[in-house]
């Protein structure tokens, strides 16, 4: 189980208008297309594997906002996870 601290991050994953838009501690970071897009804003906000990490409903049901498939959301989400290392950082928390 996580246990979270006063210093940790709220993340927050929205799918808008065909974009992925990341939301940390209330404020608007930016909204991504691509996973690279993506990668950059999670490196902007400092995002750690400890933060924690959550996706609205909409994300669920992306095709209505615009993406291709409701899976696609999801999939632009943990490619960006991945390549930025975050992922990986977070297996290493579990162990």
């Amino acid at each position: 189980m996580l246990h979270y601290t006063q210093n940790d991050k709220f993340v927050f994953f929205n799918a808008v208008d065909a974009h992925v838009q990341l939301t940390v501690d209330n404020a608007v970071v930016g909204a991504a297309d691509t996973v690279d897009a993506l990668v950059e804003l999670l490196l902007r906000a400092d995002v750690a594997a400890t933060d924690r990490i959550m996706f609205s409903s909409d994300v669920d049901f992306a095709s209505e906002e615009g993406f291709a498939t409701d899976d696609a959301a999801h999939e632009l989400i943990e490619a960006a996870l991945e390549a930025s290392g975050l992922t990986a950082q977070a297996d290493d928390l579990l162990v």
